[in-house]
C-alpha cells in the first residue's frame, strides 16, 4: 500500500512540473521562421567599359535588398577554353569590375548576381560579351655584357625584360654569329648563360633575344663582340673511370659519381664533366671540380649514361664506360 502511494506521488509530482514548466516559458517560435528568405533584386543594365589584351572592365546598375547587406558575384565565361573561367566577388559598395590577366584574343561572356547575407542570391544581369585584344607588343629588349672566362667558354649576363602583361614575360633565347643556338649552353640563371666549346682565338658576337610567352612578340639586345684568347692545349683530359650510381630518388631522378679525371694543363677544380643520357647531353647545368652530379633517365627502362671530361680550351675526354641503369619516369 505505501508502495502504490509512493508511486502515485512521483506521477503527481512529474506533472505539475510539466505544467508549470508550460506556464512559464511562454510560446515558442522556430527560429527558422524568422530566417531572411527575400533574395536581392538582380543588378541591371551590365556594359563593357574597356577592353586590353588581357583585361575588361564591365559596370553595372546597382541591386537592393530588405536586409541592406549584400555582395556580387560577376562570372567570367571563356567560350574559347573554359579553363579560364571564374568567378570573382565585388563588394556591396562597388558596381564596376576589372578582370583582369585573361586569355588574349578570346571571347568572353560577364553576367553579375547579388548575394545578401543569409545567402539568397538574385537572378542573373544580362549578359554582357566582350573579345579580348590579341597581344602584338613586344618585351622590352635586354641589355647584354659578355666576359671571356677561359678559351673555349664566354659567360652572358643580360637584364630582365618587361612585358605590357606582367605575367607574359619572358623566355630568352642566345643568338651566336646571328643565328639561334640551344646546344653547349650552360644556363647559370634566366639572366646568365656560359657558352661552351668556343674555339680558342676566335671572334664570335652574341645578342639575346627576349620574346613574350605568345611566343610571337621579340626584341633582340645589343650585340657584344668578344674574341677567344688562343690555347695551344691540344690534350684532352683522361676519361672518367668507376661511373656508378650514388642514389635513386625515384622517378628517374638519380645521382652518379666517378673517379675524377686529369689533365695535362688544368686542374681538377677546372675540369668540367658532361652527362650524356641514352647519348643525349642532358640539359641541366654541366659542374666542373665534382665527382657526382644529379641527372635524371629518360626512358621507361633500361637507360645508359656516360661521361665526359671537358677541360677549359675545349678538349674533350673519350666517354667513359657506360652505366646501366632500370629507371622509369614518373
Amino acid at each position: 500500500m505505501a508502495t502504490r502511494q509512493f508511486s502515485r506521488l512521483i506521477i503527481f509530482t512529474a506533472a505539475f512540473a510539466f505544467t508549470t514548466l508550460l506556464l512559464f516559458s511562454g510560446p515558442t517560435v522556430s527560429s527558422a521562421g524568422k530566417a531572411d528568405r527575400s533574395a536581392p533584386t538582380a543588378p541591371t543594365n551590365l556594359v563593357v567599359t574597356a577592353v586590353t589584351d588581357w583585361s575588361v572592365s564591365v559596370t553595372w546598375q546597382p541591386s537592393t535588398d530588405n536586409s541592406g547587406k549584400f555582395s556580387y558575384r560577376v562570372r567570367i565565361t571563356n567560350l574559347n577554353n573554359s579553363t579560364y573561367n571564374s568567378l570573382a566577388t565585388v563588394s556591396q559598395s562597388q558596381t564596376t569590375y576589372t578582370a583582369k590577366y585573361l586569355a588574349r584574343d578570346s571571347n568572353y561572356t560577364f553576367a553579375v548576381y547579388a548575394v545578401d547575407d543569409s545567402g539568397n542570391k538574385s537572378a542573373d544581369s544580362n549578359i554582357a560579351s566582350a573579345h579580348t585584344l590579341a597581344d602584338t607588343t613586344a618585351p622590352t629588349g635586354p641589355t647584354l655584357q659578355a666576359s671571356v672566362l677561359s678559351p673555349s667558354q664566354v659567360q652572358l649576363t643580360w637584364s630582365k625584360s618587361t612585358d605590357n602583361i606582367p605575367t607574359n614575360c619572358c623566355n630568352y633565347g642566345i643568338n651566336l654569329n646571328g643565328a639561334r643556338i640551344t646546344q653547349n649552353v650552360n644556363w647559370l640563371s634566366q639572366t646568365s648563360a656560359v657558352i661552351r666549346h668556343l674555339q680558342p682565338g676566335t671572334g664570335y658576337s652574341f645578342s639575346v633575344t627576349a620574346s613574350d610567352f605568345s611566343g610571337g612578340n621579340a626584341t633582340a639586345s645589343n650585340v657584344v663582340n668578344v674574341v677567344t684568347p688562343p690555347s695551344s692545349d691540344t690534350l684532352p683530359p683522361t676519361v672518367p673511370t668507376n661511373l656508378h650510381l650514388v642514389s635513386d630518388n625515384s622517378c628517374a631522378e638519380v645521382w652518379i659519381g666517378w673517379t675524377e679525371a686529369s689533365d695535362n694543363k688544368d686542374s681538377e677544380a677546372n675540369i668540367e664533366y658532361e652527362i650524356y643520357v641514352n647519348g643525349v647531353l642532358s640539359p641541366l647545368p654541366v659542374n666542373s671540380g665534382v665527382d657526382l652530379d644529379f641527372v635524371y633517365g629518360t626512358a621507361f627502362g633500361d637507360n645508359y649514361f656516360t661521361i665526359r671530361a671537358v677541360d677549359k680550351s675545349g678538349n674533350s675526354s673519350a666517354p667513359s664506360t657506360p652505366l646501366k641503369l632500370f629507371l622509369w619516369p614518373c
